[in-house]
């Protein structure tokens, strides 16, 4: 579970991440916004230029056409060419593309040289050489203002296409600006939400201060099975540590007094992956197992458990008499049980009895592992005729 203040710090993180998110798409959808709109303004300027172009050169043709009256035409000449002039100078500060500048510059030189021809064809239109003003209009006029008028397009052309370049790159901008400010936003709520908790039976520990009282139901499963069920469950063993049950057979090989044979089981316990190990010693006469050592119970259950007869109709007595491991599988109330017989030279002097977690007993390594342990182990008890023997001195 995430501490408080790293959860209010991750909450403050993700809010600051969609802020700033929505702040910097906020300015750059309006700054993509305003260049839209100049560019806009930039094309309306540019073709009302143009079409002031059009309308210059129909307008001084007019001059030598019959019938009309010069006077008007060049006043109106002289008002196209003022007005196309005042919009090409608001043009230029518009243009953020270099080669619409040249190309506006191009534009109004070439209407000033239209303006200088213009005086000429009028003062021939005055003095009445119309031959010499048409020679003016319909050559000079006409390449001049058509100079002016493919200089206007180019301009147009060329601030469309730089513009349309920025503003892509401020779209792929909101689009990276969006991907990271979400997969921030993602992370972090990721990290808030809680994990769920493990099981409590995952969670016990298994160094309790004071065992849990053995009840009679446990007792009579003891003698059914030779283990009991206890509570608390290590992760699960899929494999067995060879070099760990090396090591456990050496130090049972070397042991020199019986006050170091209980942290010898609790290590066997740990190899096998078991909740509890009892080990059964046959009397002298082999005609009954007691119980001498235990692990993972209350100490006082080897008093209480008492002895079990050699002929009874359990897991204990039947790998003591068949002198073979024997097995029960877990089910919905029992853990899974083993029961490895003590041999040596002399036979059967014993039994290993353990209760096994998460489905060891179905798994050979494990099974393997129980029966090297309980041959050592049968080393160090001895056989029941050299033990009799023992007592009658005694």
């Amino acid at each position: 579970m995430i501490r408080l203040s790293v959860r209010l710090t991750l909450a403050f993180l993700c809010l600051a991440a969609a802020a700033a998110t929505a702040f910097l798409l906020w300015s750059m959808i309006r700054e993509a916004n305003a260049r839209d709109a100049d560019a806009g303004r930039f094309a309306a300027s540019a073709r009302s230029a143009s079409l002031g172009i059009v309308e210059l050169r129909a307008a001084q043709q007019a001059y030598v056409a019959a019938g009309q009256g010069p006077d008007f035409w060049f006043a109106r000449v002289s008002a196209i060419v003022k007005e196309t002039q005042e919009t090409l100078a608001a043009l230029k500060p518009l243009a953020e593309s270099p080669a619409a500048t040249l190309a506006l510059d191009e534009a109004s030189g070439a209407l000033q040289d239209f303006e200088q021809m213009d005086r000429r064809a009028r003062d021939y239109t005055r003095t009445h050489q119309l031959t010499l003003a048409s020679d003016l209009i319909f050559a000079d006029g006409f390449d001049l203002s058509a100079k002016a008028g493919q200089a206007i397009q180019r301009a147009l052309t060329a601030e469309l296409t730089d513009r349309d370049s920025v503003l892509g790159f401020l779209r792929r901008r909101q689009a990276y600006t969006l991907a990271g400010g979400s997969s921030v936003f993602l992370i972090v709520l990721a990290l808030l939400v809680p994990l769920q908790r493990p099981p409590a039976s995952q969670t016990a520990t298994a160094a309790a201060a004071v065992p849990p009282p053995v009840s009679q139901e446990t007792l009579d499963d003891l003698h059914d099975f030779g283990t009991i069920g206890a509570p608390g469950a290590a992760a699960p063993k899929t494999t067995v540590d060879l070099p760990q049950v090396a090591s456990l057979c050496a130090d049972f090989a070397r042991i020199s007094e019986t006050r170091a044979l209980p942290a010898l089981l609790a290590r066997a316990a740990g190899v096998l992956d078991a909740s509890g190990i009892v080990i059964w010693i046959a009397d002298p006469d082999g005609r009954e197992l007691a119980p001498i050592l235990v692990h993972g119970y209350p100490p006082q259950l080897a008093t209480r458990l008492g002895t079990l007869a050699r002929d009874a109709e359990n897991l204990t007595a039947s790998a003591y008499r068949t002198g073979l491991l024997q097995t029960v599988k877990a089910d919905t109330v029992s853990s899974g049980a083993i029961a490895a017989p003590l041999v040596s030279a002399a036979g059967c002097v014993g039994v290993m009895a353990a209760e096994l977690d998460h489905g060891g007993e179905s798994k050979e390594p494990v099974l393997a592992a129980a029966t090297i342990i309980a041959s050592q182990l049968a080393t160090l008890v001895g056989p029941p005729a050299s033990r009799s023997a023992k007592v009658e001195a005694g």
